[in-house]
């Protein structure tokens, strides 16, 4: 996962008590970045209190429900930025003709509301791991 090596991400939120407010609010900014490009949201990285579990529905609310879909194939939180980030490699980077022709059909999922978590956390980690490679150029 890009940028959420814990012992950084612990340090950034230490400094949330710094009394210079504009290195407070970088730190915050970070955080919320890395977060962003590694596809967590602050639910997922909050677990709750033990002893602790969600309300359950009462019976005449749970009877006309329909069992969620599992959250990675939910649809993604952000398709704006899954785009850039698409549209980001496709500029930045040499790809193989597969890889650019995967990105331009999970751009197409996306215009289409086909594009799922599975599908943003796939390309956030394709994207972390092409920096680590050279750029086009």
């Amino acid at each position: 996962m890009p940028f959420m090596d814990r012992e950084s991400f612990i340090a950034l939120l230490d400094s949330f008590g710094d009394p210079d407010d504009a290195k407070v609010l970088a730190n915050a900014r970070t955080v919320h970045a890395r977060m962003q490009d590694a596809g967590i949201s602050w639910d997922a990285l909050l677990i709750p209190a033990p002893g602790t579990a969600p309300a359950e529905p009462d019976e005449e609310e749970a009877s006309w429900r329909e069992p969620a879909p599992p959250a990675e194939f939910m649809p993604s939180e952000d398709d704006a930025a899954d785009a850039a980030l698409i549209d980001r490699m496709l500029a930045e980077y040499s790809l193989s003709e597969e890889t650019r022709r995967e990105l331009l059909d999970l751009k197409a999922d996306i215009a289409a509301g086909e594009f799922t978590r599975q599908d943003s956390k796939y390309i956030r980690n394709l994207a972390g791991r092409l920096s680590t490679r050279k750029k086009a150029g």
